[in-house]
């Protein structure tokens, strides 16, 4: 029998009851930011509920960028759950998101399954460790506490990493749908100088979230978190540039950074305009600190099916579509390269020498100004 997939806002009555009475904790997703009539898929074979697909509508900081996704959270299929199930399931959700406006899917699962369908790992694994007891240090003046993250807490973080962001490729939302606990540092007039989400594992404490002010604030945080727990049991999975993780290597901490494989965050771009539209004041940043910057020409990206073409007039960068003549012509580059370029995780130069991409050499230069390396460490799913 064919799998029907009807979204929540399609549903009768009596079948959201259904639904909620079997996933009961399905209902903690419609307190999520930006709830769209996406947010929750569901599968039918007639009248038997076959499982559902939630996504989430979240934002990543890309050098100062924002850049709207569509998060695929967690899935379930009773019966023949074969990979060809989830990945239909994936992709009907995938284009709803298209439908609404973003460009590009991000789930956590196998490289080597997803890989036929566009997906290409986006983000690195990084852990900074101790191994051994520093010297003791405290905070300067101000408080330090647990406190548990309430809607002004996380709109205070996410003023704070607009204002200054954290690292080349940061999440914009803080919000938790399980209720979460942070170590914050506050100043002695009451402003927030730095925060870290605790998690507690079976042998450690792990820190996945963080924002500072400012390294001072980071070394604060640094300082308060050896204060409460100990050095030897904790961990920090944040990219080598945050400020909490530079900050703790001048208290005897060691930073480790590899690909993340089997398992990893995986992007697919399901529309290629959308998300080169999205990165623009990104792209004009970085022209803007090159050789470029008043260089006029169109540099062409040629996937297998799609053609788009940044246009850039002396600064001044937008996106156009693929049929006009290029000055620049990144050819024979799918899918899933692109996603591993927008993000940073591999270079131009990286790529084509793994022969993922063809561009002559003379073409390279403006290619690496557009798409620099920018070693992301993105947290999205618990570690």
């Amino acid at each position: 029998m064919q799998d029907i997939y009807v979204f929540w806002d399609g549903l009768l009555p009596q079948q959201k009851e259904r639904i909620l009475s079997a996933y009961g904790a399905i209902d903690a997703w419609f307190a999520c930011k930006r709830t769209r009539p996406s947010t929750i898929l569901t599968v039918w074979q007639g009248d038997d509920l076959c499982g559902y697909s939630l996504m989430t509508h979240d934002r990543i900081v890309i050098q100062g960028t924002i850049v709207d996704v569509a998060t695929i959270r967690a899935q379930k299929l009773v019966g023949t759950a074969n990979a060809a199930r989830f990945v239909e399931l994936t992709m009907t959700h995938a284009a709803a998101a298209h439908e609404e406006g973003i460009g590009i899917v991000l789930l956590d699962g196998q490289t080597a399954e997803w890989a036929q369908y566009g997906f290409a790992p986006i983000s690195y694994h990084a852990r900074t460790t101790w191994h051994f007891r520093p010297l003791s240090s405290q905070p300067q003046p101000g408080t330090v506490a647990l406190v548990d993250a309430d809607q002004d807490f996380t709109q205070r973080m996410t003023d704070m990493l607009r204002a200054r962001p954290t690292g080349s490729v940061d999440i914009l939302d803080w919000e938790e749908i399980e209720p979460s606990t942070w170590l914050s540092v506050t100043s002695r007039d009451g402003q927030l100088r730095a925060a870290a989400l605790i998690e507690h594992t079976a042998d450690s404490i792990l820190i996945r979230r963080a924002v500072a002010s400012d390294d001072g604030a980071a070394s604060d945080l640094v300082d308060a978190l050896l204060a409460q727990y100990e050095a030897t049991n904790l961990q920090v999975a944040l990219a080598p540039t945050h400020p909490l993780a530079r900050m703790a290597l001048y208290v005897g901490a060691q930073s480790t950074l590899h690909a993340a494989y089997p398992l990893s965050l995986l992007a697919g771009i399901i529309d290629l305009p959308t998300m080169l539209s999205a990165l623009i004041p990104a792209f004009t940043s970085r022209v803007a600190a090159s050789g470029y910057s008043d260089w006029v020409g169109g540099v062409r990206l040629e996937i297998s099916d799609e053609r788009a073409m940044i246009m850039l007039q002396a600064g001044v960068v937008s996106i156009i579509d693929g049929t006009r003549e290029a000055a620049v012509r990144m050819r024979a580059i799918e899918l899933p390269a692109l996603a591993q370029l927008c993000f940073g995780y591999r270079s131009v130069g990286a790529l084509r020498r793994a022969g993922l991409l063809s561009c002559d050499d003379t073409e390279l230069a403006i290619c690496e100004v557009l798409f620099p390396s920018l070693m992301p460490v993105l947290s999205l799913f618990p570690s």
